[in-house]
């Protein structure tokens, strides 16, 4: 199993997932003209990634860093199937922390957050940037 990273485009984000030291970013704006293209390869790297863990039956922490400064409606979709997969991650045993960051007077972006950690029941730790 390798680490998943794509370089930031014009609108899509940078991504390393590292599976050596369990540190995850996404980072930038995220509306993809093609949502799915986008998408479809970091899902099915999960997808992977999940399987591989459940083979490798190792205890650890993974920590997420979600610093999308934008993302579109299209995206939300995707991006709440990241974190399905996450939670999936946790309940094979893995701690995992999701770090969420946005801007102090975005409070969309908070909200997203609060929602999906509500939805999901993954600890998330939000983090005020300031512009």
């Amino acid at each position: 199993m390798n680490s998943l990273r794509i370089y930031k485009g014009d609108t899509t984000p940078s991504l390393d997932f590292n599976i050596e030291t369990m540190e995850f970013f996404m980072e930038g704006e995220c509306r993809p003209e093609n949502v799915l293209t986008c998408f479809e390869p970091i899902i099915k790297w999960m997808d992977s990634y999940v399987d591989w863990l459940k083979n490798k039956k190792s205890a650890g922490r993974l920590n997420f860093n979600f610093k999308l400064e934008y993302y579109n409606s299209s995206s939300a979709k995707f991006i709440f199937n990241i974190f399905k997969q996450l939670k999936v991650i946790q309940s094979n045993g893995i701690e995992v922390n999701v770090f969420w960051f946005y801007y102090l007077l975005d409070e969309d972006l908070l909200e997203c957050g609060q929602e999906y950690e509500k939805i999901l029941g993954l600890k998330f730790h939000f983090l005020a940037l300031q512009e």
